[in-house]
This record gives structure tokens, sequence and C-alpha cells, in this order.
């Protein structure tokens, strides 16, 4: 009975690594899937950006020559006809997709470098989270290339940025989740108390995952504030590690320091699973919206991805 069990689990988790995209030198930092799924991008230590269509394992364009330093954060508009970079040279970059042209460059806003960034609901406003403990929000409509915002409340460095709704959700160094709210202009905080590096919403957007440098991930209400459950038994101390929850919200995904891959329970809160998946740190993970599937990036330079059918 408990070998049945085990196996239909494990159908429900994207275990097999079907495919490696190598097309980077030096460390991966972040992986998206877009917004159907079909296709992926990466950007790393190298400056450079990748259009993959991962399940053949071919690279379909690359988008170099603008940033001066490593890319830290992709967000892939809605319509997948456009993408933002942002990274160590403090400089945000709006680019076309199929051309690889920029369209825009931001650069008066951060002084230091910029962790995030995310659309809005309508991709008209750009929101950037940087290292100099501030937000910035771009209007993306206007010729104006100064923030129509910048939010300096945070007590550290910003370390990720999400928007749902009209909500803007961030996570901070200094151990806070902070939910903005557009509309209404209020704030409204929760006190984590651990340095948090990455964040990844509920696919009901109910929750929020916060990944944190004690090694350990916490599920938060976002309504109540109510910490849901917390997950151990990886290795998240000296840097920034990818996190998320599976598209049916059963599962939590997590990287580790030391390349493995770990799956919990999301209610229960153990772990169900885990798999040698690099040989350095796990920098992110990306959950296909509808498949069981995953693309995972690596400091070992490597893109992997993986399937549970």
């Amino acid at each position: 009975m408990s070998s049945r069990k085990s196996k239909k689990r494990t159908a429900r988790i994207p275990y097999k690594c079907v495919n490696t995209l190598k097309g980077h030198k030096g460390a991966v930092t972040v992986v998206k899937f877009n917004t159907d799924g079909k296709y992926c991008m990466t950007g790393g230590k190298d400056k450079k950006i990748v259009l993959w269509n991962p399940y053949e394992g071919n690279e379909i364009k690359s988008y170099s020559g603008y940033h001066g330093y490593e890319i830290l954060d992709i967000a892939i508009r809605m319509d997948n006809a456009q993408f933002a970079s942002v990274g160590g040279d403090r400089v945000a970059f709006l680019w076309d997709v199929k051309t690889g042209a920029t369209i825009r460059r931001f650069k008066n806003g951060h002084e230091r470098r910029i962790n995030a960034c995310a659309y809005n609901s309508d991709a008209t406003v750009l929101f950037t989270a940087s290292d100099d403990q501030s937000m910035c929000a771009w209007d993306l409509r206007s010729r104006n290339f100064k923030p129509i915002q910048k939010i300096t409340q945070f007590k550290d460095s910003v370390t990720a940025v999400t928007v749902c709704d009209e909500v803007v959700v961030t996570t901070s160094a200094d151990g806070c989740i902070r939910y903005f709210d557009v509309r209404m202009g209020e704030v409204t905080i929760d006190h984590v108390g651990e340095v948090i590096t990455t964040m990844a919403l509920s696919n009901d957007s109910q929750c929020c995952l916060v990944a944190c440098m004690d090694s350990t991930l916490r599920l938060f209400d976002r309504a109540s504030g109510e910490m849901l459950n917390s997950y151990k038994g990886h290795k998240h101390q000296a840097y920034r590690i990818g996190s998320c929850l599976t598209n049916d919200d059963a599962f939590v995904v997590g990287g580790s320091e030391d390349g493995k891959i770990y799956f919990w329970s999301l209610v229960e809160g153990n772990i169900v699973h885990k798999i040698d998946a690099h040989y350095r740190a796990v920098s992110c993970v990306a959950y296909h919206p509808k498949a069981v599937c995953m693309v995972t990036s690596s400091a070992d330079g490597s893109v992997k991805l993986w399937s549970g059918e």
C-alpha cells in the first residue's frame, strides 16, 4: 500500500530531468516560464538573457550587449511580446522579444543593484526593487525616464517584488513582507523576523511563500498575516535561493545551497521528495502554469527541465 501511495505522489511531482540547457557562461541567476509555459527565459552572471524551447533543448534567441553587470531578474509581459530585465548595473531595460531590440531604459531611480522587477496587471507600470532600500514605479506609457514614485520606507535591501491585482507585494532583508494597496494608498506589513531573499504567491493568490536565510520557508496568509506553515530541511544561509508552489498548490518546492530540490506537502509541512538536481546552489525554481513540469537554474551554470510524466 505504501509503495502505491509513493508512486502516486511522485507522479504529481516533476522528479525526472528531461533536458539540460547550456548557454550561459557562469552562474544562471533567474529562470521564468512565459505565460503559457511553451518557452522559458534565463538570465545570468554573463550579462546575457536567453529564450529557450526547453522541451526541445533549443536556444531560440539571446539578448545581450546592454547590461553591464549580472542579470538578477526578468519579468515577461502577459502577451509574451516584451520583457523587462534588471541587474547589478542599477538599470531596468524593456526588450522586444521578437527583434531583440531594447525599447526603453530606466536608469535614474536606483543607487545600488536592482534585485527584482514586476509588471502591474495591464503592463502599464514596471516596479523595481533594489539594494538601495527602495522600490520604484515606472510609467511605461510616458516618455519620462524618471520614476513616477519611489518608496523608501524599507530598512534594508528590497529583495523581491510581485503584483497581484492592485496590490504590490515586496519582501526585504529587514525581515518584512509589505503589501502596498495602490488604490487605497495603504501599506500592510507582516513581520517575519528573518532575512528574506525570494518570494512566491500561491496560485489562488491567497498566500505568500517567503524564503528566509535561516534555512526556512514560511507560508503566510495574505488576508490575516498569520503564518500558516514552515518548511525545513534544505540549506539557505548565504545565497538567494528560489522557491515556489506547484500549480495545484499541493506542494512547496524549494532549492538548496547544496544543489538539491525539496518538495514539501503544503498542508502537512513534511518533505515528500528531494532531488539531487545541481552540483551548486539552486538559484531559481519556476513551475509550469498547467503541467507537472518545472525549470531550475543554478550557480553551476546549468538550467534543467523536470517532468513527472
